[in-house]
C-alpha cells in the first residue's frame, strides 16, 4: 500500500511549493496559496501513480539483482568460453586468401565479399550461399547451414511504396530473441541501407518489440493492430528459436467488420496459436503481396549452457509439439525461403533489458543481407526515381480526391447543375467563375471531387483539361503560389506548351492567364476546380482573391468552380468583382439521398440496416448532412451486438456537435480522458496538422514515449475523425473543421486553457527548432521548416509576448528564418505581435517576465528587418552585420553588438559610419512600368499606387505588403490618382476616363467627357465633387451624387496638366503648359484670378492645409509659392535646390514642410518657416514622379514613386543635427592608394580631384589633407619618391585619352609620357615601381621601365586585352582578353626584365574577366615586395564568378565559386596573409571569403551603392583593415574583427 502525504490548509506556502517541486509540478512563486492547493488537488492522482511506479520499480530492481547474483557464475563461464572461441575464429580468419576477397568499409560492421557475396570479416568463412546448393558449411562452426530455397515472384512493390521507403516486418518471440533483433536493427539493416542508397531506397524495419501478454490481450484489437502493422510491410522476416511464445486465450477484435481481411483471418484462425505463430501464418497467407524469409536457430548452439535452457527453450510439451508443427508449416510454404539452423553463442545478460542474450550471429546476418538484396534486385532492378516536391504534391491531391470521391453517392441533380455550368454556359450575363457553398458538413469537397473524377473518366484527347486543387490536403496546398505554379506546370507539361513558369507570385499572377490563353486553343474545355478557399493561408493576402484571374482574363472555354462558406472573406471579395460569380447552393440531403448514402457507406463494412432502422436513422435532425451520416456509420460499424442496435440508434444524438461529443465520451471510456484530451487538442490547435512523430513527442510523459501498445489502438480509434484515417505517413488532421471546433469547445472552454495548450506546442516547436527533444541546446540548428513557422504562431496564440520579444531579438533565429526562406513570414509574425501588444483589449497573460515597453524594441527590430528584408534574403548571415552597421545609439546596434560579442563571429567594425540611419525605410516592388503616383490613405493604413502598366495596387501602410491589385479597367497609362476619404479612390488616365473605385477594386462609376488624356485630378474636401484636368484645355467638375458634370472650367489656352481643390472645397486651382495658374470659385465655376508663374509647364498644384498658400511645381526646377493675402497674384517664395524639373510638391498635414521630387532623382524637404532646405534624399535610380507625406504628421514619413518602377518610403530625419562631415568625394572614386610610411590615404574621383586623408590609422573619421583639382584621370599610382630624387610625390596615371604619363604633384608638371600612338585599354604597375604595362586596342601588351620609359617587352595577346596585373616582385604578368582566357607572362629575373609566356588559362565556364588580383600585393601588406610570397591568383568575371588559381602548382585551379555575386566582380583584395579574399560586385555587396575553402566568412553590404575599390592591410596595431570606396564617392574605413590573420 502506497501512502502519500498531501499538503493542506495547515501547511505554509513554502511547504506547498516544496512539495510541488518534489513531484515536478509546474508552478510560479507568484501564485497564491489557494492556487497552489488547487494544483495539489488537480495532481493528486498523478502523484499517487508516481509513488506506485517508484515502489514497483524498487521491487523490480531488487528482484533483478537477485537474478544477477544467481546467474553470475554461469555468465562468467559462458563469456570465457565465447572469448576463447572468438580468438580461435579470428586466427583462422586471418589466414584466408587475400586474392579472393575485398573489404568494404562500413560504419556499422566490417564485412567481406567473397565471389560477390557478403560475408563477415570475423570467424565465419561460409563459402557464399550458393542457390544451387541447399547446404553450406563453415570451418569454424561444425553445424551445417541448411538453406531451403523457394521461388520468388515479382510483386511490383515499386507501385506500393511511399516516399521511397520499404518497410520490413520482424516477427519473433521476444525475450529469447533480443540478440537477433539487436543484430538486425544495429548491424544488418544499416548495412542494407548502405547498399540501397544507389537504388534511392530506404529500408525501415518494423520491430514492435512486444510480445503480447495476457493483460495486453484483454484490450480489444491488440492482435488485430499488430497484423495491420504487417499490412504496411511487403517483406516479413520470421525468426524462430526453441520457444513457441505466448498463447492468448482469445483473439479480441475492435469491430466485427467482416470485410476487413485481418478480421476475416483472425475469425477463421483456431485458438491455440501463439502471437508469433499468428503473425507468421498471416504473413505467409499474404504471399501475393508479401515476400517472406524465415530463420531457425540451431538447437544445439546453446546446448553447452544448460543453466539458461529454461530461458531459451519450452517447458510445456504441448508447446514443443506446436513449435515443431509451426516450423514444418513454414518449411512447407511454397514461397518462403528458410535458413534452418543458424549458429549462435550465449554471451550473457543484456545491459539494457537485463535479459539473457546470444551473439556470434554473423551467418544469421549474412543470410538476411543476401535474401534482402535478392528481393530488392528482383523488385527494383533500376534506381527509383526520387519524387520531387511537385510530384509529392500531386500525389497528395490525387489521394485526397480519391478518398473524398469514394464517399459520394446520390445528388445526381446537383452534379448535373455543375456539368451544365461547364457545358451550357453561353450566357454573357453568367460568370465563368462559380462558387459551391452550403452549411458545414454538407459535402462540398466530396461533390467537387466526384465531379473531377467524372470529368477525368470522360476525358478524351483535347476534350477536357481538368485542373483541380484541394486546399488543406498538404502543408503547401494552402499557399497561392503553389496553386498557380501547379496549374501552370500541369498545363505546359500535358499540352506540351513552351512557356517559362516563374516562381514569384506577382509574375505567376501575370503569366497564368497567358498560359490559359495558349491552352484554350488546344483543348475544347478547361475546368479549374479549387476546393475550400477559406483554408488558404493568410500570406500574400490570399483571401482577397486577387490571384484568381478575372472573368475578362479567362479564355471563353475556361470555367472555374470553387467552394467556400458564405459571407467569409473569400466570398465577399469574389462578390466585389465586376461580374458577380455564379453560385450553387448545396442543399441538405433529401430523404432518398440520405438512405442511399447511409446504405452505401455501411456496405463498405459489410453492414446493413433493416428498413425501419434505416428510416429512424435518416430521420435524425442532422442526417441531412453527409458529415453526420459518415460519423454515424463509423460508430455503428464497431458495434458487435446486433440485439442492441435498435436502442443504440435511438440514443444516437440528433446533431453533428452532439454526435462528436458522444464519440469523444466513448473514446474517454476506452483510453482515459487525459490521453484523449491531449491527443485531440494538440491536433485541433495545430494549423496544418501534426506528423505522427510530432504527436508522439507531444504525448511523452516525463521523457517516456507512448508505447505502441497504447498508440496503435488509440490511432485506430480516432482514425474515423482523421482526414487520412489510419495512414500516418501524412499529417494527422481532422477531416472536417467542425470536429476541431467541437473538441476545442469541449476540452478548452476558457482562454486560459487555450493559452496553456498553445504554450505546450510552442515549447515543443522551440525544441524542434534547436534540433533537440528536451531543449538542452539553444543553437537554432534544427533542419525542419515547420517548427520555425509554427513557433511564433503558437507563441502569439498563447499571448507569450515576452517570449516573442526575446525571440525576435535573437539574431540567429532571424538569420535562420531567412535561410529557410521564411523572411516574409517573420515580418508577419513581428507585425502581429506588435499589433496585439498595442491593442487596448489584450487579455490573458501579458508580457510576463519582460516590461511591456519592450514592444518598442520589437518595433525597432521590425523596422530594421522590413527595410533589409530583400537584402537578408540573399545573404541571411548578414543580419548581425547590418544591424551592427546602424548608429551606435540604436536598439538594433546594441542587439547586434551583444550577439557578436557572445558568438565571436567574424565581422566588420565600420569606423566612419554615419551616426544617422538610412533615409529609406522600405522599397515596394511590383509595378511593371513607371509608377506615376503613390499616396497614403487619410488614415495612413493603406497606400494606393498607379502605373503606366495600367494597374492600380493597394499596399499595407504598416508593412508595405501588397494587399490587392485592381482589375485593369483603364486601356492606357494611368496618369494620377487621389483618395476620396478612406473608402474610395479616383484615377485618371490617358484613355480620357475618370474612374471612381471602392477600396476593394469595385468600379462605382466611370466619368466620360474629356476628349484628350487626363493628367490632373483633385477631390473636394467634403468628398462631393471631383475635378479633372485634361490636355483638351478644360477642367471638368463632376458631381458624385448625380454622376453628372457640375460645370466645365475653360479659360486656359494650352493643355492642362494640374488641378487642386482647397481643403474647404471653396476654391479650385488649375495649371497648364504655359505656366499659368487660374484660381476658380469651386461653387459657381467663376474665374477669380489668373497668374503667370513660370515660362514652363506647371506639373502639380496643391493648397496648404490652412488654405492660405498654393504650391506650383514647374519644369523650370523650382517650386513656386503663391499666397491668398496677395490674391494669388504674386509669388512669395521660390524653393530652389533641384537641378531639373520639379514634378510634384506636396504639403505635410500640419503645413510645416513641403516635399518635392524631381527629374534629378532627388527628394527635397523644405521648412515652411523660412523656406530653407531641411533634407535631401537620394535612392531612386530613375526620375521621381510623385512625393507625399504620411497623413500623420507625427510619423514624418514620405512616400515616393519613380520611373525605376519602385515605390520607396523614407524617414527624412527632420529635426536631426548631422555633424558628421561627408566622408569622401562628391562622385565615384576610381582609385585608392595608401601610403603606409606616412599614414596617408589618397583617392582619385570622377569629380576630377585627388584628395589626401592624413593620419588615416590614427582617426576613425577621415581627416582631409590636400586636394588636387582639375585632375582628368582614370587611374593613378603613388610612386617611390626615391626614384625621382628630391621630388616628394610622383604619380603614374592614365588620362581619359588613354595616354600614360608621369606627373609631379608638387610642381603640377608632367615629367614624361608615352607617345599618343599608344592608346591604353588596360594599365598596371609593379609594386616596386620598376615597371609598368599597358595594352592597346589591338591586343598588344607593352612593358616599360618606369624610370626611363624604355620598352622592355611587346607582344600581341588576343584581340582585346581588358585587364593587366603584375604579381608582387614582378615575377608574373597576367593579361586577359575579356573572353575568359588569361595569358601568364613570366620575367627572366632581376637582370633580364623581358617576359615570356609560361601559361595559358581558360576559365570554365568561360566568361568575360573584369578583375585580376594576386595574393601578397602591396595593397595587402606594408612589407617590402621582396618579402612577399605569391600563392594565389584570383580572377573575377562579369557573371559574378570567382576563380582561384594556385600559383605554386603551375596555376592549378584551386576553387571556383559561382552563383553568389549577382553581377560582375568590380574589385578584389587578398588579406595580408592570403587567408581571406574580399570581393566587391556591382550587386552592391562586398564578401569576405576563406580562400582555402571559398566559403563566406562575412558580408559587408552597402546595398544602396556598389563598391568600386578595396584596400586590405594591417594597421599599426596589427588589426586587419579594409578601405572601401563606392560609386557615390564615399570612402569607408573598416576593421575586421574576430578572424585569425
Amino acid at each position: 500500500m502506497v501512502k502519500v502525504d498531501m499538503p493542506n490548509d495547515s501547511n505554509t506556502k513554502f511547504e506547498i511549493q516544496k512539495w510541488l517541486k518534489k513531484y515536478s509540478i509546474a508552478h510560479t512563486p507568484f501564485q497564491s496559496k489557494d492556487d497552489l492547493l488547487f494544483l495539489v488537488s488537480e495532481n493528486k492522482k498523478n502523484v499517487i501513480d508516481q509513488e506506485r511506479a517508484a515502489y514497483k520499480e524498487k521491487k523490480l530492481q531488487e528482484q533483478a539483482q537477485k537474478e544477477k547474483d544467481a546467474l553470475k557464475a554461469a555468465t562468467a563461464a559462458a563469456k570465457s568460453s565465447y572469448k576463447s572461441s572468438s580468438s580461435s575464429s579470428n586466427s583462422s580468419s586471418s589466414t584466408s586468401s587475400a586474392t579472393s576477397t575485398r573489404s568494404l568499409v562500413s560504419p556499422f560492421k566490417k564485412i567481406q565479399i567473397v565471389n560477390g557475396k557478403v560475408l563477415s570479416a570475423s570467424s565465419i568463412s561460409v563459402a557464399a550461399f550458393d542457390d544451387s546448393s541447399s547446404v553450406a558449411t563453415t570451418s569454424s562452426l561444425t553445424v551445417p547451414l541448411k538453406i531451403i530455397n523457394k521461388p520468388r515472384n515479382k510483386l511490383n512493390l515499386i507501385d506500393r511504396i511511399e516516399n521511397n521507403t520499404l518497410h520490413v516486418f520482424i516477427s519473433s518471440t521476444f525475450k529469447d530473441m533480443i540478440g537477433e533483433r539487436d543484430h538486425l536493427i544495429k548491424v544488418v539493416f544499416p548495412a542494407i541501407n548502405l547498399r540501397c542508397k544507389a537504388k534511392n531506397l530506404t529500408i525501415v524495419p518494423v520491430d514492435l518489440r512486444w510480445g503480447l501478454t495476457k493483460e495486453e490481450t484483454t484490450v480489444k484489437g491488440q492482435i488485430e493492430l499488430c497484423l495491420k502493422q504487417m499490412d504496411k510491410c511487403p517483406i516479413m522476416i520470421s525468426v524462430v528459436g526453441e520457444r513457441f511464445g505466448w498463447i492468448p486465450n482469445e483473439y479480441k477484435l475492435s469491430s466485427n467488420d467482416s470485410a476487413d481481411p485481418v478480421t476475416q483471418y483472425l475469425s477463421s484462425l483456431p485458438l491455440g496459436e501463439s502471437i508469433t505463430s499468428i503473425e507468421t501464418r498471416y504473413g505467409l497467407s499474404c504471399h501475393k503481396t508479401k515476400h517472406s524469409v524465415a530463420l531457425f536457430r540451431d538447437s544445439s548452439s546453446l546446448a553447452t549452457t544448460p543453466q539458461i535452457q529454461d530461458h531459451f527453450g519450452e517447458k510445456v510439451e504441448e508447446s514443443k509439439t506446436k513449435l515443431v508443427a509451426f516450423k514444418e508449416h513454414i518449411k512447407s510454404d511454397a514461397h518462403c525461403t528458410v535458413l534452418d539452423g543458424y549458429p549462435c553463442k550465449y554471451i550473457g545478460v543484456d545491459k539494457q533489458t537485463q535479459q539473457h542474450c546470444v551473439g556470434n550471429l554473423q551467418a544469421f546476418g549474412d543470410f538476411v543481407i543476401n535474401q534482402m538484396m535478392d528481393i530488392i534486385e528482383l523488385e527494383f532492378p533500376n534506381p527509383i526515381e526520387l519524387l520531387n516536391a511537385a510530384q509529392q504534391e500531386e500525389k497528395h491531391h490525387s489521394l485526397y480526391q480519391t478518398n473524398k470521391a469514394q464517399y459520394y453517392w446520390g445528388r445526381e441533380a446537383f452534379q448535373k447543375k455543375l456539368l451544365d455550368h461547364i457545358h451550357n454556359n453561353k450566357s454573357v450575363s453568367l460568370d465563368k467563375i462559380a462558387i459551391v457553398y452550403g452549411e458545414p458538413g454538407c459535402g462540398k469537397s466530396s461533390s467537387l471531387s466526384n465531379l473531377v473524377t467524372k470529368l477525368e473518366a470522360l476525358n478524351t484527347p483535347k476534350t477536357y483539361l481538368v485542373l483541380s486543387h484541394y486546399v488543406g490536403c498538404s502543408g503547401e496546398s494552402t499557399n497561392v503560389p503553389n496553386i498557380l505554379e501547379r496549374f501552370s506546370t500541369k498545363i505546359c507539361k500535358q499540352l506540351k506548351i513552351n512557356h517559362e513558369i516563374p516562381t514569384n507570385l506577382e509574375m505567376l499572377r501575370t503569366e497564368f492567364p497567358k498560359i490559359l490563353q495558349k491552352a484554350s486553343k488546344l483543348v475544347k474545355n478547361i475546368v479549374i476546380v479549387i476546393d475550400d478557399l477559406d483554408e488558404l493561408s493568410t500570406q500574400n493576402q490570399s483571401h482577397q482573391m486577387e490571384w484568381l484571374p478575372d472573368t475578362t482574363d479567362l479564355p471563353s472555354n475556361c470555367f472555374v468552380l470553387t467552394s467556400c462558406d458564405q459571407n467569409k472573406t473569400c466570398w465577399d471579395y469574389l462578390h466585389l468583382r465586376t461580374k458577380i460569380p455564379h453560385t450553387f447552393y448545396l442543399s441538405p440531403l433529401e430523404m432518398t439521398d440520405r438512405s442511399i448514402i447511409t446504405t452505401h457507406t455501411l456496405d463498405r463494412y459489410s453492414k446493413r440496416l433493416e428498413p425501419k432502422q434505416l428510416d429512424r436513422l435518416v430521420a435524425k435532425t442532422h442526417a441531412k448532412f453527409p458529415l453526420y451520416i459518415q460519423l454515424v456509420c463509423e460508430e455503428l460499424r464497431v458495434i458487435g451486438n446486433y440485439d442492441k442496435l435498435n436502442s443504440i440508434i435511438q440514443k444516437i444524438p440528433d446533431t453533428i456537435d452532439q454526435l462528436i461529443v458522444s464519440i469523444l465520451l466513448r473514446l474517454e471510456d476506452d483510453f482515459g480522458r487525459d490521453l484523449i484530451k491531449k491527443t485531440l487538442c494538440f491536433i485541433a490547435l495545430s494549423r496544418y496538422g501534426l506528423l505522427e512523430s510530432e504527436l508522439l513527442d507531444l504525448l511523452r510523459e516525463k521523457g517516456t514515449p507512448l508505447s505502441f501498445v497504447q498508440w496503435a489502438p488509440l490511432l485506430i480509434a480516432i482514425s474515423p475523425l482523421l482526414r487520412n484515417g489510419f495512414n500516418t505517413s501524412k499529417s494527422i488532421t481532422f477531416f472536417h473543421a467542425q470536429v476541431a471546433k467541437v473538441i476545442i469547445q469541449k476540452y478548452l472552454p476558457t482562454e486560459k486553457s487555450v493559452i496553456v495548450a498553445h504554450t505546450q506546442l510552442a515549447d515543443y516547436y522551440q525544441n524542434q527548432c534547436h534540433g533537440t527533444v528536451d531543449g538542452s541546446s539553444k543553437k537554432w540548428n534544427g533542419t525542419l521548416l515547420k517548427p520555425f513557422v509554427e513557433l511564433p504562431y503558437h507563441l502569439t496564440c498563447a499571448k507569450r509576448f515576452d517570449w516573442l520579444a526575446n525571440l525576435f531579438q535573437d539574431l540567429i533565429f532571424v538569420e535562420t528564418k531567412f535561410k529557410l526562406k521564411l523572411g516574409r513570414d517573420l515580418l508577419e509574425n513581428m507585425l502581429l505581435a506588435i499589433t496585439e501588444t498595442q491593442s487596448p483589449t489584450l487579455s490573458g497573460e501579458r508580457w510576463t517576465g519582460l516590461n511591456f515597453s519592450s514592444s518598442n524594441l520589437v518595433q525597432d527590430i521590425y523596422n530594421f528587418v522590413q527595410y533589409q528584408a530583400h537584402n537578408i534574403e540573399r545573404y541571411p548571415l548578414v543580419v548581425a552585420q547590418q544591424a551592427y552597421n546602424l548608429p551606435d545609439d540604436s536598439v538594433c546596434h546594441s542587439v547586434a553588438d551583444r550577439h557578436l560579442w557572445q558568438t565571436k563571429a567574424p565581422h566588420f567594425k565600420w569606423l566612419n559610419k554615419p551616426q544617422l540611419s538610412d533615409f529609406v525605410i522600405a522599397s515596394l516592388a511590383g509595378h511593371e512600368d513607371f509608377v506615376r503616383c503613390a499616396l497614403y490613405r487619410e488614415d495612413g493604413n493603406m497606400i494606393a499606387s498607379c502605373s503606366d502598366d495600367r494597374s492600380i495596387r493597394i499596399w499595407s501602410g504598416e508593412t508595405g505588403a501588397l494587399v490587392r491589385v485592381f482589375p485593369k479597367l483603364h486601356t492606357d497609362k494611368i496618369t494620377n490618382l487621389q483618395w476620396r476619404g478612406n473608402n474610395n479612390l479616383v484615377t485618371v488616365s490617358r484613355d480620357k476616363r475618370v474612374v471612381l473605385w471602392d477600396e476593394y477594386g469595385k468600379v462605382l462609376h466611370e466619368f466620360n467627357g474629356h476628349s484628350q488624356a487626363v493628367w490632373g485630378v483633385a477631390v473636394s474636401g467634403d468628398g462631393r465633387r471631383i475635378a479633372s484636368a485634361s490636355w483638351d484645355m478644360t477642367c471638368i467638375v463632376w458631381d458624385i451624387a448625380s454622376k453628372q458634370i457640375a460645370f466645365t472650367l475653360t479659360g486656359h489656352t494650352n493643355k492642362l496638366s494640374a488641378v487642386a481643390y482647397s481643403p474647404d472645397s471653396r476654391l479650385i486651382a488649375t495649371g497648364c503648359w504655359s505656366g499659368i495658374v487660374i484660381i476658380w470659385d469651386a461653387v459657381t465655376g467663376k474665374q477669380l484670378q489668373s497668374t503667370k508663374v513660370s515660362d514652363t509647364t506647371i506639373l502639380y498644384l496643391m493648397f496648404s492645409p490652412d488654405e492660405m498658400l498654393l504650391s506650383a511645381s514647374c519644369v523650370d526646377s523650382f517650386t513656386h509659392i503663391l499666397a491668398r493675402r496677395n490674391n494669388w497674384s504674386k509669388e512669395i517664395a521660390k524653393l530652389e535646390g533641384h537641378k531639373e524639373a520639379v514634378i510634384s510638391s506636396r504639403w505635410s498635414a500640419d503645413g510645416k514642410f513641403i516635399v518635392s521630387c524631381s527629374d534629378d532623382k532627388t527628394v527635397r524637404v523644405f521648412d515652411c518657416a523660412d523656406w530653407s532646405q531641411a533634407s535631401v534624399m537620394t535612392g531612386h535610380s530613375g526620375r521621381i514622379i510623385s512625393a507625399a507625406f504620411h497623413p500623420n504628421s507625427s510619423k514624418r514619413r514620405i512616400i515616393t514613386a519613380a520611373t525605376d518602377k519602385f515605390i520607396k518610403i523614407w524617414d527624412p530625419k527632420l529635426g536631426y543635427s548631422v555633424t558628421q562631415a561627408h566622408q569622401g568625394h562628391r562622385k565615384g572614386v576610381s582609385t585608392l592608394q595608401y601610403d603606409h610610411e606616412n599614414d596617408i590615404l589618397y583617392s582619385l574621383s570622377d569629380d576630377h580631384t585627388i584628395r589626401s586623408w592624413t593620419d588615416f590609422q590614427r582617426n576613425d573619421l577621415l581627416v582631409p589633407g590636400n586636394t588636387y583639382e582639375n585632375i582628368n584621370w582614370k587611374k593613378f599610382k603613388l610612386l617611390d619618391p626615391q626614384i625621382f630624387g628630391s621630388l616628394s610625390l610622383a604619380f603614374a596615371i592614365v588620362s581619359n585619352v588613354g595616354t600614360v604619363l608621369q606627373y609631379c604633384m608638387d610642381k603640377k608638371t608632367m615629367i614624361k609620357r608615352l607617345p599618343d600612338t599608344v592608346k591604353c585599354t588596360a594599365f598596371t604597375i609593379t609594386d616596386n615601381d620598376s615597371l609598368f604595362a599597358v595594352a592597346d586596342p589591338e591586343g598588344v601588351v607593352y612593358v616599360y621601365d618606369v624610370a626611363t620609359f624604355e620598352e622592355v617587352y611587346r607582344n600581341r595577346h588576343g584581340f582585346v586585352v581588358n585587364e593587366l596585373a603584375f604579381s608582387p616582385c614582378s615575377t608574373y604578368l597576367a593579361a586577359s582578353d575579356g573572353k575568359g582566357t588569361i595569358t601568364i607572362l613570366k620575367s627572366g629575373g632581376l637582370a633580364d626584365k623581358t617576359y615570356h609566356q609560361c601559361a595559358y588559362l581558360t576559365l570554365e565556364p568561360m566568361s568575360a574577366i573584369t578583375s585580376i588580383k594576386w595574393s601578397g600585393d602591396s595593397s595587402s601588406s606594408s612589407s617590402s615586395s621582396s618579402e612577399i610570397d605569391t600563392r594565389y591568383m584570383a580572377v573575377g568575371t562579369v557573371d559574378g564568378s570567382i576563380h582561384i588559381f594556385d600559383v605554386k602548382r603551375s596555376f592549378y585551379v584551386h576553387r571556383v565559386t559561382t552563383n553568389v555575386h549577382a553581377f560582375g566582380i568590380r574589385s578584389m583584395a587578398f588579406s595580408p596573409s592570403s587567408k581571406y579574399l574580399f570581393t566587391a560586385s556591382l550587386d552592391k555587396t562586398a564578401i569576405l571569403w576563406n580562400v582555402e575553402t571559398m566559403t563566406i566568412v562575412s558580408v559587408f553590404p552597402l546595398f544602396s551603392i556598389a563598391t568600386s575599390n578595396i584596400l586590405f592591410f594591417k594597421d599599426i596595431q596589427n588589426v586587419p583593415t579594409v578601405i572601401l570606396s563606392d560609386y557615390t564617392g564615399k570612402i569607408h574605413h573598416l576593421k575586421l574583427i574576430g578572424v585569425n590573420e
